[in-house]
């Protein structure tokens, strides 16, 4: 990675990191990305997607959390970036700008585009033998990593790599990861086997829904307010 490099990458890290509520200092004489949390460093960042810390930075439930979370960005900005840097021009009819192509599979595309406020990506579909583009579906900035994960998912799906039944959608999978809890969490008696392959979907699922915890909290509140309408219409009463 050259100088030119390495600074989109930091510039577009800092963007991501920031969206998540992260303080990102001055690149350091080191070449490192100091990042802070609540105030306090938490970690460093590296140009290679990897961090370092120390552990009494991440001592607590709270930070070593901020600290997964900041190191799932990391990743994602790394694997998208390497890719932009890499990626051909996409040239196509009354396309301009800097449009870079990132995929293309069964007459759909997907490109990213760098912009101030981060990379945009969009998937289209080839038209007029493949010399103009169509039906954009566009992702981003202002959703980060994110927009990326959303990105190649509508890629995938769109082009015919994977089919949409194979797919769940993020509400799909919040309501599955809370089903998956309430068995975990029941007592109810279950096999070593059974135990071990449900966390492991728990595992899958925290890592593929990155706002979980925002759904898991919005599903319960939808659900006790339902209850609380049913026990009202149910005995008559009126709640205020």
């Amino acid at each position: 990675m050259n100088a030119e490099e390495k600074s989109r990458y930091f510039q577009e890290l800092t963007l991501n990191l920031q969206r998540e509520g992260f303080a990102v200092k001055p690149e350091t004489e080191e070449g490192l990305l100091p990042v802070e949390l609540d105030g306090q460093l938490l970690c460093l960042a590296r140009d290679s997607g990897a961090v370092r810390y120390r552990r009494e930075d991440v001592a607590d439930e709270h930070r070593s959390a901020a600290l997964d979370s900041l190191i799932s960005i990391a990743k994602t900005t790394t694997e998208y970036m390497s890719q932009m840097e890499a990626a051909p021009q996409l040239t196509a009819s009354g396309l301009t700008g800097d449009y870079r192509l990132l995929a293309d599979f069964n007459g759909v595309v997907l490109a990213g585009h760098p912009t101030q406020f981060g990379v945009q990506f969009i998937t289209w579909a080839w038209v007029q033998e493949r010399t103009g583009l169509n039906a954009g579906n566009f992702y981003g900035p202002p959703g980060g990593v994110d927009s990326y994960t959303a990105a190649k998912r509508d890629f995938a799906t769109r082009s015919g790599l994977i089919p949409r039944s194979a797919l769940f959608a993020p509400e799909q999978l919040t309501e599955i990861y809370r089903c998956i809890h309430e068995t975990l969490d029941s007592g109810y008696p279950i096999t070593e086997e059974r135990q071990k392959c449900l966390e492991s979907a728990v595992e899958q699922i925290e890592t593929a829904v990155p706002d979980l915890d925002e759904r898991v909290i919005l599903s319960n509140d939808k659900e006790l307010e339902f209850a609380d309408m049913k026990f009202s219409q149910d005995s008559g009463m009126q709640l205020s």
